[in-house]
């Protein structure tokens, strides 16, 4: 229960299945920063959902595809950082010491790399006593910084990954073992941002032959919850800490009702009272989570699966069959 609860801290975010935007035409450089900024963040969230993509789609048994996944990864990775920095410097017109537009690598990062803007030392000849010094070819060095950076990050996503123990192939074999002696098997649910409503929308049908759409089950949890914000309300706080004003509430239910950001323990809470039924989440390390289990103790229970290692973007919500 305490992994789940976690999530509930966490500011959810809108998954977009597209690829980044290219780069923008002249009526979009007329954006504001807020604007910017916005699209700068839908931009990193579809990065992220392509990512997703890239390591369900390559074995993790196959060394060599893993290393040419995550190379590619440190690829995207930096070229949509360089390309926001870049229209974050149009934007604000910050140049370099040549009048260029600053290419987005910051000072702390050129330090590290190796080569320097230094004058090469002049070679002498035996026409001349005297030579001036040859000034570097500053776009070649800055392709070569470009390339180092760019390596550097490949190195690093490896590394990281051959140390790592693989958390998502360790919590699917436990919540497999839990469902041996329960007689249940994971039924797969995309994971687009609309998981949660997706296996409770698996569920209703299985348990109960209701057919609700996930988009119909987000307006349920959202209503439910605009009718009973005092449920609601004192778990939801900020990322300051602060708790959650009317405004903030509002927005909350809205953003559940009409995007794909993530539903958590309290979109359960109200999908679990407005249709009045329990439900049993598995999950690997605690035991089975059953809610309002009391409260309806004469109905079949709805059966979830929690998995918080499955993907990078964070938790991710199975529906789960009789086997």
């Amino acid at each position: 229960m305490s992994d789940i609860k976690e999530m509930l801290q966490e500011a959810a975010a809108q998954v977009v299945e597209t690829p980044p935007s290219p780069v923008h035409d002249e009526a979009e450089k007329s954006e504001t920063l807020d604007e910017m900024l916005t699209r700068h963040r839908e931009e990193q969230r579809a990065l992220q959902t392509r990512i997703i993509g890239l390591r369900k789609s390559t074995p993790k048994s196959d060394k060599r595809k893993k290393r040419e996944m995550n190379s590619k990864i440190a690829d995207l990775e930096y070229e949509l950082k360089t390309k926001h920095d870049r229209e974050l410097n149009e934007l604000n017109g910050i140049k370099d010491d040549d009048g260029h537009i600053d290419d987005g690598i910051s000072l702390e990062t050129l330090n590290r790399l190796s080569v320097e803007e230094e004058p090469v030392a002049p070679q002498p000849t035996p026409a001349t006593s005297q030579t001036t010094a040859k000034k570097p070819n500053r776009q070649k060095l800055r392709k070569e910084r470009k390339e180092a950076e760019m390596q550097r990050l490949r190195d690093e996503a490896e590394q990281e990954a051959e140390g790592q123990v693989d958390m998502a192939a360790v919590e699917k074999s436990a919540i497999e073992e839990l469902l041996v002696p329960m007689r249940l098997q994971v039924k797969q649910i995309t994971a687009d941002g609309h998981c949660l409503y997706n296996a409770f929308s698996d569920q209703l049908l299985r348990r109960y032959k209701q057919a609700n759409s996930y988009t119909e089950l987000r307006k349920i949890a959202a209503d439910y919850m605009r009718e009973h914000p005092d449920d609601f309300m004192p778990f939801l706080y900020k990322d300051n800490g602060d708790m959650y004003t009317k405004e903030d509430f509002d927005r909350y239910c809205d953003d559940v009702e009409n995007t794909a950001v993530w539903g958590g323990e309290l979109e359960i809470l109200a999908l679990s009272r407005a249709k009045q039924v329990p439900v049993h989440i598995v999950q690997m390390g605690s035991p089975v989570l059953k809610i309002n289990e009391e409260e309806y103790p004469d109905k079949v229970p709805l059966k979830l699966a929690y998995h918080k290692h499955l993907y990078t973007l964070g938790a991710h919500y199975n529906s789960l069959a009789d086997a």
